[in-house]
């Protein structure tokens, strides 16, 4: 880069920063990296916008991010039917978040996501952070060996961090970058990403810190996906708020606001239709139109509903 000088890159290198997507995943650190241009904002500045340029994220044309949405990676959920109401399935250099209550099948999304993704993608690893104490291996296994996959393979493919605070989280997704560099992630899943600040950040008067300490860690998850061309998937709790007049579903609502709300692409509503059964309901996109899609849950994880006889 024209804008850093071979002293200034030795320096980020030592630190970690070893690529222009590290460079832009960490660049609110420059200052405190090189002191020296804490007083030179034009300076950070310039080489803020040189590595958005070589990333084509500055100033460009519209043919040419035509091309670099052309590279995205389209995951599939395992359904036909939940993927077709995502425009193929979940995709790269997104947030797509599943929310929904409690056993309505969100890990069971995020599982089978997964083990798709690590088998197409042969030499690739995929990031499971565990806030809820959710992952199984057995169950990764079942899926796996259900849909005719090597298990084995694919588990040893699986980088499994667990956390249990918000503070852990947090330095875990600011570090994450190094993990899907050196271990050449295609996937990142969070199951669930509001648990440890709901559990922490009681009472009104926190509601601000929450939403401060949630903005920054989904900065960052936004950053990685669309700077290493991964995929990121999320789960998200639900709040019932209470209703005068009754309504078909009730008033139930995703935890983390419009913080949350505006970061994650596609937001996708699940609920159970039956025992087995659920609906995914698309609640918001940039690109696809609202709609359902019906969908079963297995020991093969997401399937089809036309798979499983005699389904409800």
């Amino acid at each position: 880069m024209k804008s850093l000088s071979k002293d200034k890159i030795e320096v980020l290198k030592e630190n970690g920063i070893k690529t222009v997507e590290a460079l832009l995943y960490r660049t609110d650190e420059l200052e405190d990296l090189l002191p020296d241009l804490a007083e030179k904002p034009r300076d950070l500045m310039n080489i803020h916008i040189e590595a958005l340029s070589l990333k084509k994220m500055w100033m460009v044309p519209a043919s040419e991010i035509s091309e670099v949405e052309k590279s995205q990676i389209a995951f599939t959920t395992g359904s036909k039917a939940l993927d077709q109401l995502l425009g193929g399935g979940v995709h790269s250099m997104y947030v797509a978040e599943f929310y929904g209550e409690f056993g309505t099948g969100k890990s069971q999304i995020l599982n089978t996501i997964m083990v798709e993704a690590l088998n197409t993608f042969k030499d690739k690893t995929a990031v499971y952070i565990d806030c809820e104490r959710t992952y199984r291996e057995s169950r990764i296994s079942e899926i796996a060996s259900k849909r005719g996959y090597d298990s084995k393979d694919i588990i040893s493919r699986i980088i499994l961090i667990r956390t249990v605070t918000s503070a852990e989280l947090e330095e875990v997704v600011r570090r994450l970058y190094l993990t899907v560099e050196g271990r050449n992630s295609i996937l990142v899943v969070c199951d669930s990403l509001i648990s440890h600040l709901r559990s922490e950040y009681l009472g009104r008067e926190m509601l601000q810190p929450r939403q401060h300490a949630l903005a920054r860690i989904l900065k960052k998850l936004k950053d990685l996906a669309s700077l290493y061309n991964i995929g990121v998937v999320i789960s998200n709790q639900v709040v019932s708020v209470p209703q005068q007049t009754f309504t078909p579903f009730g008033d139930i609502r995703p935890v983390g606001g419009h913080i949350l709300g505006h970061v994650t692409e596609p937001r996708v509503f699940v609920r159970k239709a039956g025992a087995i059964t659920r609906i995914a309901r698309l609640e918001d996109s940039c690109w696809l139109p609202p709609g359902e899609a019906t969908f079963a849950i297995t020991e093969k994880g997401v399937v089809d509903v036309e798979e499983v006889k005699g389904v409800s």
